[in-house]
Order: structure tokens, then sequence, then C-alpha cells
């Protein structure tokens, strides 16, 4: 099929594209879609007869949301030694393959495409918003449907794919953001079986397209057009129709338009008059991400698929997943995570693993303040230049700094890591008063640990080099003398780590009790 000369019109040149379950040939002005001989359990294609069955049921539902992409299904057969395509099913010899015959589209009209060139606007978004909205509300509700909103039907879903995913762990999930959303995940259809419950008596659950990606989705000026569902299990298809929009949802998320997709849900909440819709979107969005990193590392380790393909498989995963673990810790709604505490307790250094596992952007008083003041991060400031750097003006511009950050980001919809000591009240209070001017939720962590080894910390880094931080051991009890604990902050937005563990159980514990702050939120 790489041959030019296969084709039963005038083609140029065929581009062969490869997935983990599909061989796709663009040959001129169509598409064949060839399936694998493949069987994951989840999906089938080991036989020629259920290829051709759901090559046909391909072709079947994929027409529902577009009316001119799919042209019919063509089988493939041997003559006279050569292959040859019989669009009729007429083949003298026995048919030995089937293909999805397709139009291809214009490249510039996919959504993806416009994304990325910058251009994807309300209109856009409002287009795509009433062409989904008829195809779930037309749908009739029965046992057939209502069964797949189940949440231990569901469950069976997440469950395969941590299942599927731990050979993944160490490559392109980390261990702990595994555990971490597989906990979010189970907890959360604990505390809201009621949730679940209503979905299905409001009619939510649709037999929908399960794979509602950016990529799949056409739109020209005189029509929308939504292509490439899932045809190989109803188990992906079925289900509430805030999973199917998550998808896509999350797609937004993904290529940081998170404006454009709360626009969205919103539209899709008023246009299907689901208020429910905004709660339940983000544990779908989490589940989502975390199929997608788990599709993703399939394809990196897929032999038939090129080695650069595979490379770019993995770093997407890595991203997906990060996502998904992002989702299940705070949700998707934008927040400020404040990592405060006495010197020396393993601030910076948390903060640091957290922004790299999360994706999230840190922002440090100790970098803020000698950029401000024009001294190197990396070397201790000499005595001469200290009193400066550290009087009360510098302070309050460095900690005003942190907080324009802050909001900066939030205003892009966009979560952040504040790292300082916060060691007066007033400061934080501040820093809260700002956050709350603005709506924004926020969340402080302290740091503790006991004197002992804060002494220890602060002893070793004078054999260190590169630390950013100045303080050493004749600041401690000066330091330590100043800092008021946080007793001004509500539990809901306090969590307190001790850092004599490990760090690894350190970022297990803020992790956990981040879920659980969230789920009660």
């Amino acid at each position: 099929m790489e041959s030019k000369e296969s084709y039963p019109h005038p083609v140029d040149k065929v581009e062969h594209i490869q997935t983990h379950i599909s061989h796709v040939f663009i040959a001129g002005p169509f598409v064949y879609k060839l399936k694998k001989h493949v069987d994951f359990g989840f999906l089938d294609y080991s036989t020629l007869n259920k290829r051709k069955k759901y090559c046909h049921r391909e072709v079947e539902l994929n027409r529902r949301l577009s009316d001119d992409i799919y042209i019919g299904v063509v089988g493939i057969c041997r003559k006279e030694g050569h292959f040859n395509f019989e669009e009729s099913n007429n083949c003298s010899d026995a048919i030995i393959e089937y293909v999805v015959k397709m139009r291809k589209l214009n490249e510039a009209y996919f959504l993806n495409r416009i994304v990325e060139d910058g251009e994807l606007s309300n209109v856009h978004l409002d287009r795509v918003a009433d062409t989904l909205t008829p195809f779930y509300l037309k749908q009739k509700q029965g046992r057939k449907l209502s069964k797949w909103g189940e949440v231990q039907t569901i469950k069976v879903n997440t469950d395969e794919n941590f299942r599927q995913t731990e050979q993944f762990i160490g490559h392109t999930i980390q261990r702990n953001a595994y555990e971490a959303v597989r906990y979010f995940t189970n907890h959360y259809f604990q505390k809201n079986q009621q949730l679940f419950q209503r979905r299905i008596e409001d009619g939510r659950i649709v037999d929908g397209h399960g794979d509602l990606h950016l990529e799949h989705i056409h739109i020209t000026p005189e029509k929308v057009q939504i292509y490439d569902c899932i045809e190989f299990n109803e188990r992906f298809r079925y289900g509430d129709l805030a999973a199917d929009l998550a998808f896509l949802s999350m797609d937004f998320d993904f290529n940081r338009c998170r404006k454009e997709e709360r626009y969205f849900i919103e539209k899709m909440s008023n246009n299907l008059k689901d208020d429910d819709l905004i709660q339940i979107i983000d544990f779908y969005k989490c589940y989502r991400a975390y199929v997608k990193g788990k599709v993703k590392s399939f394809q990196s380790v897929e032999e038939e698929v090129p080695k650069k393909e595979r490379k770019r498989s993995s770093k997407r995963a890595i991203r997906y997943f990060k996502l998904s673990h992002r989702y299940a810790l705070m949700g998707s709604e934008p927040m400020v995570i404040i990592f405060m505490g006495r010197v020396a307790t393993g601030k910076s250094t948390l903060a640091g693993v957290v922004a790299d596992h999360l994706d999230i952007k840190h922002h440090s008083s100790d970098i803020i303040r000698k950029t401000l003041a024009g001294v190197s991060q990396t070397e201790r400031t000499p005595e001469i230049k200290r009193s400066a750097l550290y009087s009360p003006g510098m302070f309050e511009k460095t900690y005003d700094t942190l907080i324009s950050r802050a909001l900066h980001s939030i205003k892009s919809r966009e979560t952040v890591i504040l790292d300082a000591t916060y060691s007066k009240s007033a400061q934080r209070r501040n820093l809260i008063n700002s956050l709350k001017h603005k709506s924004t939720p926020y969340l402080f962590i302290e740091l503790k640990s006991r004197d002992e080894t804060i002494t220890e910390r602060l002893k070793s880094r004078d054999e260190k080099s590169g630390v950013i931080s100045d303080a050493r051991l004749e600041d401690f009890e000066t330091l330590t003398a100043g800092f008021q604990p946080p007793k001004e902050i509500d539990e809901r937005h306090l969590i307190k780590i001790d850092t004599e563990q490990s760090p690894k159980d350190s970022v297990e514990q803020l992790y956990k009790e981040m879920i659980d702050i969230h789920l009660r939120s």
C-alpha cells in the first residue's frame, strides 16, 4: 500500500502513518485505513472477519457526526500476483484484507491546527458545542446505556488502566503519580455515589464519540465534522457525556488553552442544562488524560513504529500523565501553592520536586531577592551587601513580587508555586487578601523539622556549591526567633509536612493530603 501504483486513481506520493492499532495511507485525495492484526483484550482485530466487521462499524458510527468523510469499506484482493483494491467487493479471488476509505480533509481546518496557529476563538467553540449538543440530547435513555454510568462499570475501565500502565512506572509515569491518581480515582468513586446516580437519572449517559480529541474535529466555514470515533469496543464509547467532553476539555488544557476550555465547558453546561457537568468534568479529565498517557506509552514501545515517533510518543505520554496527576491533586482550576516554613526545612527542594512532577511554574524568594539586587544567585552574598539585601524594604519588594507573579499566572489560568519562608503573619495575610480579592484558590504547605536537623543542614551548606540561600548556622537563632507559626490559616488551606522523613515519603504524604483536600472541596 506504500506503492502509488497500487491505487485505482492518480497518486503523486503515498504517506504512511502508524498507530498501535492501524496503518493509515494518505494517497492523493483519499485516505485508506488498515486495521492491524492485533488483540489487546479491549480491542480484537485478530481475524479477517473481525477486521471487516469493525471497518463497517467505523463507517456507520462516524457518519453520525460527519456527512461526507467516510466513503465506505474497500476490499483488497490478490490478482495475478498483485494486490488490488476492489471497491465493489466482487473480487474473483479471495479478499485478503479490508480497509476504510475516506476523503482527505484540508489540514488547515483541523481544530488542533487552529489551536497550534493561535487562531482558536469562541466562534469555533460555539460551533463545536452546537454540533455536539443535539448529538447528545437526541439519544434515548434505557438500561443498555444507563448501566455504563454506574460506578462499578466505570471502575472496570479505571482498574484496567492502572493494570495496563504498571509496566510503564519509572518510564513514562512516576510511582508517586501512579499511586496518587489511583488513590484519587477510587476515593472519588466512594465519595460521589449520589452524583453518579444522579447523572444516570438525569439521562446523561450516551453512546458518545469515545475519542473526542482536537485532531478529530474539522471546522470549515461551511460545516463542522467530527470523525474517528471508537468503534472497536462499546465500553469505551458508552458512558457519561462528561467523559466524552473530557477528552476535548483535557486537550485544551494540554495545549494551554485554559480560558477557552472553561468557556467551552460552561457553554456545554448551559446548552445541555447540565449543572453537574462543571462538578464532575475534572474527574473525567483526570481519567482521560491518564488514558492518553497509556495510549502514548503503548506507542512508545511499538517496534513497528519508527524510533523518532516512539520517542515523541514517550515524551507526550509523560506530559499526559503529569496532567492527569495535576487533576487528581487539585482539579483544573488555577491555584497558588505556597511552600513556607523555617529556614532549611526543605522548602525549595520539595517545591522544585512538585514543580517538576506537575509542570508548574516555581518562584523562589531567594532567587527573586538576589535578582532584584543584582547579586549572584549561586554564591553566598558578601557580608558588606547583606544588610541591604535583607533590609525591610527589600523584603517588602521581594514579597510584593511574589504576589505579582502569582496573580499574573492566575490571570492566565495557570497554577503557580511560591517558595518563601513567609515567617510573618502580616506577610501571609497580605498574600491571602490579594488572592481572595481575585477569588483564587490557595494552599499553604508548611514544612517542619527538628532544630537539630535544621542546624545540621545549615552546617552542610558551607561544604556545598551552588546554594542559593544565604542562611547559615550563625543565622539560625535570629531566623527562628522571627518565625511566627501560621495559626491564622484555616486548616482547609494548610498542610503540614514533617521533613524528618525521607523526601520520597514527604512527597507521598503531600500528594495524599492534597487529594483529601481536593475531594472535600
